[in-house]
């Protein structure tokens, strides 16, 4: 996956320029006819089932995938007009080959916002500062891969979180008149992935040459529909998971208990995501609490170490942060107090962050008055109790 496309993954890039005369035919090109179809990416792709955020890549999209921070209307400015992408597998599988391959197109006005582009999402490569803030150690090396001609960049990549088995990923830019093709691959290390990169950019780049030459026949790849709100086709129903009003007590109400869209949940892979939120006279006279399902173990415990530091970042230098230990709790529970100031007023949360097996639960409590570690605790003994009860 590639680093701009979410929190994880590495880079690697080829790039080529096309004859002037290919680049006459640029307004012909259906961008979803370029990116590599199962069939073309070889051994290593054969396994790899096509992920759901496989499609178009709009402005907004890609901007909300960037690892700084960037608006839609910031692309738009930079030239930018839409994108594609075929994505296969999931950075998170595990394996100690290749667990993900993307190839992606970019359409941009003209060669030189193209250029520009190249030049942006490179800066954008190298930037971990928001990784940094999520407990992600990011680091990058660039890579000089022979036989890819033409301005391009090349980075290998390596995400960790403590405790967690690392994730390597190469990422590939390359400019061909007024677009950008894009090549990412997640592998178990850094060497499968590089290994893997060169092959598939040169397959990319001969599929770009017969579309801009109207040689291309293809029909786009069939995507997958997108996931509805509801419970999981198996496992545990999320909404059988969540705290009840018996839980808070104190005339506790529920204002808000639905199955989300999973493409809004933190993790956009995931496949149910349940949402409630309560009020009550008690303790946490606010409690937000969401059960998400990865589809994988690896998965879900990446994004349960993010989701503690996520909410703390979200206030940038204005949230103090104190860890809670839960040690004895189980699920693998983090918690934490955060103390906010914003606009002469302080508020004031408790999260707790559990997991099991590919489920995820986060419980965020708020109120005007601060909490404390015993009560984080009681409310991670709470969460616990529920959500082991369902399996």
């Amino acid at each position: 996956m590639m680093v701009r496309r979410g929190f994880v993954a590495a880079a690697l890039a080829a790039v080529v320029l096309v004859p002037a005369a290919a680049a006459s035919s640029a307004s012909q090109v259906q961008l979803a006819l370029v990116p590599l179809p199962k069939s073309t990416l070889g051994p290593a792709g054969h396994s790899l089932p096509l992920a759901r955020d496989s499609g178009v890549v709009s402005n907004a999209e890609a901007a909300s995938e960037a690892t700084a921070s960037v608006t839609a209307a910031q692309l738009t400015r930079l030239g930018r007009v839409s994108g594609y992408l075929l994505d296969y597998g999931n950075p998170f599988g595990g394996a100690a080959g290749v667990t993900e391959i993307q190839t992606a197109i970019e359409r941009y006005r003209n060669a030189a916002d193209a250029r520009k582009g190249l030049d942006f999402w490179r800066r954008d490569e190298l930037n971990s500062s928001s990784l940094k803030k999520l407990g992600i150690d990011f680091s990058v090396k660039a890579l000089r891969p022979s036989g890819i001609p033409g301005p391009h960049w090349v980075y290998a990549g390596t995400a960790t979180i403590k405790g967690l088995k690392p994730i390597h990923g190469v990422d590939a830019e390359f400019e061909q008149g007024q677009y950008l093709l894009d090549v990412s691959v997640s592998a178990g290390s850094t060497s499968a992935a590089a290994q893997l990169v060169p092959t598939v950019a040169r397959r990319l780049y001969q599929r770009m040459r017969l579309a801009l030459a109207g040689r291309l026949h293809a029909s786009p790849v069939k995507l997958p529909r997108p996931l509805q709100p509801g419970p999981p086709a198996h496992g545990p129903k999320p909404a059988g998971l969540v705290l009840t009003t018996a839980d808070l007590g104190s005339r506790a109400t529920v204002v808000r208990n639905t199955y989300s869209k999973p493409k809004d949940a933190l993790d956009q892979n995931a496949l149910s995501v349940y949402d409630l939120t309560m009020t009550s006279s008690g303790t946490f006279p606010f409690l937000s609490q969401e059960v998400l399902v990865g589809g994988t173990q690896t998965e879900v415990r990446y994004f349960a170490a993010i989701a503690v530091s996520a909410l703390a970042a979200g206030f940038g230098g204005k949230a103090q942060v104190t860890p809670v230990s839960l040690s004895g709790v189980g699920d693998n529970a983090r918690g934490e107090l955060v103390k906010v100031a914003v606009n002469g007023r302080t508020a004031y949360e408790a999260v707790v962050v559990l997991s099991h097996g590919s489920y995820l639960d986060f419980l965020v409590g708020a109120s005007s008055s601060p909490f404390t570690a015993a009560e984080v605790r009681n409310l991670a003994q709470l969460a616990a109790k529920r959500l082991d009860a369902g399996f």
